[in-house]
């Protein structure tokens, strides 16, 4: 371990954690695991803790943290086993190079602020706590290291460039399971056709983001709040190969682009070993005579999510987090078959109506509160459509 770096990971038992865990797995002479988090997976959690063995772990759901920690001691370990409310009391008692953010929660939100502010770098994955925090996070862009390809990617094009050169930042999106789907179609689309993506790995909620493409809008967001380029500046284009994740345009005419084949681990093992690029040998690689045609195209007008999503960014950060609530509370409801596809954006886009874009208070908890106002529209939204109960809900 001497001389390997120590990482927490937040959000270990998710689709982004668990592909972060492959990365340390084949690596074991650069890193090792200090603590490791988790929502409500115990089972998944206490596998790792065995293979990992961390100073601790941490999980939110009381149940699950109980079963968590008989888990563990059935295996003989006996390694503290925290709530969130000791989350930060354990973070300040341990020591570790790097914080990992997979976790998607905004209950975190003051817990990352609190380590950026610890002058941490940071490797982070999560949409939802980058554009939760946003503005906030101005000072700290150099500690925050992207997980996600697209940012990885414009984070390696833009790397010893002078901001003022770049004129345009293009992000690349799939297209994902309904890419060549009609408008009209799309209405009747199922939670189980919309999870079947085509190109990515990835958890459930991500999934149908990139589905309606309302995840590229969010992308868009993350973008302005890591490296500060204009909003008007960034972009997207549809490009269904997935091959390249991200182009940079310089006022000189030259565009730089970053490819590798769909795989989360490219971008994970760069984020935490920046500048250095170790060899990972499970990852395959990028023969270009091997590829024929690669194509670009406009993002289709059919994703209404996405225009939405763009519109909200224009306006203000206030519409933005509570579109960021919005959907969580959406793609929820889909998921267990309690909305259409449709729903989705007639959600998003009654949330969008329903807020004003009024300048928040520049706190932690006041980009919290805009976000879970956006879920609280929502479910109204929700009730007024179908009613509390599930069963009453028409076409479901």
């Amino acid at each position: 371990m001497t001389g390997s770096k120590g990482l927490v990971l937040f959000g270990s038992t998710g689709s982004i954690g668990t592909q972060m865990l492959d990365v340390v797995r084949v690596l074991p002479e650069r890193y090792h695991i200090v603590g490791l988090t988790a929502r409500s997976n115990d089972e998944m959690l206490a596998e790792q803790t065995v293979a990992f063995q961390p100073r601790f772990v941490a999980m939110s759901d009381d149940a699950a943290r109980e079963r968590l920690t008989i888990r563990l001691e059935r295996h003989d370990l006996r390694i503290p086993v925290v709530s969130d409310e000791e989350l930060p009391s354990m973070l300040g008692r341990v020591a570790f190079d790097m914080p990992v953010v997979a976790a998607a929660s905004t209950d975190l939100a003051q817990v990352v602020y609190d380590l950026l502010r610890s002058g941490l770098p940071m490797a982070i994955a999560s949409k939802e706590l980058l554009i939760t925090l946003g503005d906030l996070l101005e000072p700290f862009r150099a500690q925050l290291r992207p997980i996600d390809s697209e940012l990885s990617a414009v984070w390696q094009c833009l790397a010893g460039e002078d901001p003022e050169t770049v004129e345009r930042v293009v992000l690349t999106a799939s297209g994902g399971p309904f890419r060549t789907t009609t408008a009209a179609d799309l209405e009747s689309v199922t939670a189980a056709q919309a999870l079947e993506h085509p190109s990515w790995r990835m958890g459930p909620k991500v999934t149908i983001d990139s589905a309606t493409l309302f995840n590229k809008a969010l992308e868009l967001a993350e973008a302005h709040v890591l490296f500060g380029v204009d909003r008007g500046r960034i972009t997207a284009v549809q490009h269904p190969q997935s091959v390249v994740h991200g182009l940079v345009e310089f006022r000189d005419g030259t565009t730089r682009a970053v490819a590798y084949r769909p795989d989360m681990r490219v971008a994970i093992a760069y984020a935490l070993s920046v500048p250095d690029r170790p060899l990972h040998q499970q990852v395959t690689r990028l023969h270009l005579e091997e590829l024929g045609q690669l194509t670009f195209e406009p993002i289709d007008t059919k994703f209404e999510a996405f225009a939405i999503g763009r519109e909200a960014e224009m306006r203000s950060p206030r519409s933005m987090l509570a579109l960021l609530g919005a959907d969580e509370v959406a793609v929820s409801r889909f998921l267990v078959a309690q909305g259409t596809f449709g729903d989705i954006v007639a959600a998003l886009r009654y949330v969008l109506g329903e807020t004003g874009d009024e300048v928040l208070s520049p706190s932690v908890r006041a980009h919290v509160e805009a976000v879970a106002h956006g879920r609280q529209l929502a479910e109204l939204w929700y009730e007024m459509k179908y009613g509390t109960q599930p069963g009453n809900q028409k076409g479901v």
